[in-house]
């Protein structure tokens, strides 16, 4: 790839990015406490939201990309209208947020490690759980929306996305599972975790597939290429891209920061993203 675009976006962290599905906008959040909008392929601004009052770290668009949802270390989650940026609900005391795959709800957890499901127009909570782990830190659903699935303290927790009643759990990546990520045709379920791997899990079994050993520790995000061949994982300094089908190398561009955080491809492949402790977004033409 050639040299990246460097985005000066949030002072001291940038933590998220995500490219729209039209891959014309490219969303970053950070320490700002602003989610910033760029566009493409000139990477000029193109809006700011502002209503969290501390770091945000992660993000989470609808279906139909008509809301995002931002969760910050203020403690609340915001959904607001995409993307004009207005906010449409505040969520109090939430850590992460997610889209249902059919856009009606949101899931959520709390700072006791309680997962919950509302209500995406009204807030109101559908169902909540008991604590579920020690430690949870990613949340992603099923394609088909029937499961939620938990990233925790070494575990990846399913429970039924209609009831939170508990599907069972695979041990998956000691001490911590930290992404989830579902390949673009639903059939694969990536995960990394603080053991310095990423595993692949079938998705209508959740049987184990291919491991790919990472090159050290780190923030350990992950990302699918449009098509399926490759997975991208930050970490410590670099981010690297792997074949999803013999768990190569293919490619490894440096970040000369120990926090190396969120990444995104562009849905038409041509653009990859990432979010660094230097408060940059770097973009990659792929």
């Amino acid at each position: 790839m050639e040299e990246p675009v460097v985005l000066d976006a949030h002072g001291k962290h940038a933590q998220a990015v995500h490219f729209t599905r039209s891959s014309k906008l490219l969303v970053s959040t950070g320490q700002d406490a602003k989610v910033r909008l760029w566009s493409l392929p000139k990477l000029e601004p193109a809006g700011v939201f502002s209503g969290h009052t501390k770091c945000v770290y992660t993000l989470s668009f609808s279906p139909d990309e008509e809301r995002l949802a931002t969760v910050a270390s203020d403690g609340t989650a915001r959904i607001w209208s995409f993307p004009k940026g207005e906010t449409l609900r505040v969520l109090e005391k939430t850590r992460f947020a997610i889209f249902s795959p059919d856009g009606e709800s949101v899931a959520t957890f709390d700072p006791k490690f309680r997962v919950a499901l509302r209500d995406a127009a009204t807030g109101e909570t559908r169902w909540a759980s008991e604590k579920i782990d020690a430690r949870l830190f990613c949340l992603a659903f099923s394609p088909d929306g029937k499961l939620l699935l938990a990233g925790g303290a070494g575990a990846i927790h399913r429970l039924d996305a209609a009831t939170g009643e508990s599907r069972g759990s695979l041990r998956a990546h000691a001490p911590l599972v930290v992404s989830l990520r579902f390949s673009p045709d639903g059939k694969t379920l990536a995960s990394t975790g603080a053991d310095g791997t990423a595993q692949l899990w079938s998705a209508r079994d959740f049987s184990k597939g291919l491991t790919i050993s990472l090159g050290g520790a780190g923030y350990l995000q992950a990302v699918w290429s449009p098509d399926g061949k490759e997975l991208a994982v930050s970490r410590d300094g670099v981010v690297e891209i792997f074949s999803t089908k013999d768990g190569k190398q293919l490619e490894k561009l440096e970040v000369p920061l120990k926090g190396v955080y969120g990444i995104a491809i562009s849905p038409d492949g041509k653009w990859l993203a990432n979010a660094a402790a230097d408060g940059r977004v770097r973009v990659w033409r792929r």
